[in-house]
């Protein structure tokens, strides 16, 4: 059981991450038409690259999952090709793209007014706006996580590492990217262990509100490990982008419409990878139970003594 929590908690860990942060708002008044709501809803997570982003969700995070593999080999044991696969399928299952599209449009249009969604969709239809946009969705890719692990040890040999790294961290304390995504980790491994408990009472998990009171204490701890890895994936995603260019964007990020847009986004995800993160644990739960069943069974029948026939004796 240890290993297998071991596994669940590591895949729900890197479920949590997410790409830098891309071109959201407050709550808007209704539009007169629902359709024109959700055309230019439609509209806005196209151009702002976020479909493709969510497209590579399952394969992306299949990739993170093999390298905390890697890198925790001494405690989790070799994987085995069968387990990396079995996960890989909940992984697609539970995490699916249309799931989370769907969740992050509806939290979209119930807090962005449509002038709101006209306003980013001109900002992100500016030369700037598209080419940090080809940028974000090139960096969404499995293939760019594993460029992005290869290279952090290379990054502070940048030349204006020091200038870029302020830029970068305004950025994450900008749209408040670390903060939602810790708040994101807490919920899921909460989720996680809850039902893990319920579904094995043996277990004897302490209750939800003590495992959050937990999870909370180690808040500062966990905030600067995911302000390292954010910030890590802020520079190289913008490692070919002009300090000017950084601050241009930042100066976007700092309006009243740049803050409420990018709050939007990340809470929205946050939903849905809650939702998924919920659905996936799940899933784990579920197949644990019918292994260990078929392990009873299986122990049973090698327990239980052949019958002797008269024959044989």
């Amino acid at each position: 059981m240890k290993y297998v929590l071991l596994i669940v908690c590591s895949v729900l860990l890197l479920s949590c991450r997410h790409a830098p942060p891309g071109p959201v708002s407050a709550k808007g008044t209704p539009d007169r038409s629902a359709a024109s709501t959700h055309a230019l809803t439609r509209q806005l997570m196209e151009k702002c690259g976020i479909n493709e982003q969510i497209e590579n969700v399952p394969e992306k995070t299949m990739a993170e999952v093999r390298e905390c593999f890697k890198r925790n080999v001494s405690i989790l044991g070799p994987m085995s090709d069968g387990v990396v696969d079995e996960i890989g399928t909940i992984i697609a299952r539970t995490f699916n793209p249309d799931t989370i599209r769907a969740i992050l449009a509806d939290h979209i249009e119930a807090r962005m007014s449509p002038e709101d969604m006209r306003a980013v969709i001109r900002w992100l239809d500016s030369p700037l706006g598209l080419k940090l946009t080809a940028i974000e969705k090139s960096g969404s890719t499995p293939e760019a996580y594993q460029q992005m692990v290869d290279a952090a040890p290379t990054l502070r040999q940048t030349p204006d590492y020091k200038e870029r790294l302020e830029i970068v961290q305004d950025i994450d304390k900008s749209v408040r990217a670390t903060e939602l995504i810790v708040d994101r980790m807490i919920n899921m491994q909460v989720i996680t262990l809850t039902a893990m408990g319920s579904a094995f009472p043996a277990m004897n998990m302490p209750s939800e509100t003590t495992m959050r009171e937990n999870f909370e204490k180690n808040r500062p701890g966990l905030t600067d490990t995911i302000a390292h890895e954010m910030a890590l994936s802020i520079f190289f995603t913008y490692r070919n982008v002009s300090r000017e260019e950084l601050k241009e964007y930042l100066r976007f990020m700092k309006t009243d419409i740049g803050k409420r847009y990018h709050e939007v986004i990340q809470q929205g995800s946050n939903a849905a990878y809650t939702y998924c993160g919920r659905k996936f644990s799940q899933a784990v739960v579920q197949r644990i139970k019918t292994r260990e069943e078929k392990e009873r069974e299986e122990e049973q029948r090698i327990k239980e003594p052949s019958p002797v026939y008269p024959q044989t004796r």
